[in-house]
């Protein structure tokens, strides 16, 4: 696999999470915009954990395929148990961003609710 090769892939996969990553930064740029309480540093914090565990996956998924390109095929399968923890990490983070989001959310609709 040559450079080009690697750019390619890397573009790909880039366009592949793109939808999403716009998503977020969208989300981002709404809740910037709200009024400044426990909901909005939830919804802030989440679309941040969200953002950062969609752009480490995607910097996760590349080290392999950087590795491949330079011949380095050894330290590929030691490097698998790592990845394996890392995309574990990067799934908790995705955990956690969709629940304070969540939270968020129910949070706002609850105070909504209430208000006569």
């Amino acid at each position: 696999m040559d450079t080009q090769a690697l750019m390619v892939s890397l573009l790909t996969m880039v366009g592949v999470r793109l939808p999403v990553l716009i998503a977020l930064c969208v989300g981002l740029v709404w809740v910037m915009g709200a009024p400044r309480d426990p909901a909005r540093t939830g919804a802030l914090t989440g679309l941040l954990l969200l953002l950062a565990s969609s752009m480490g996956s995607l910097l996760a998924n590349l080290v392999p395929m950087w590795m491949v390109s330079n011949g380095d095929f050894g330290a590929i399968s030691q490097l698998s148990t790592v990845l394996g923890v890392v995309h574990f990490g990067l799934a908790m983070l995705d955990a956690v961003g969709t629940v304070l989001l969540v939270w968020a959310l129910v949070r706002l609709l609850r105070q909504r609710a209430a208000a006569p």
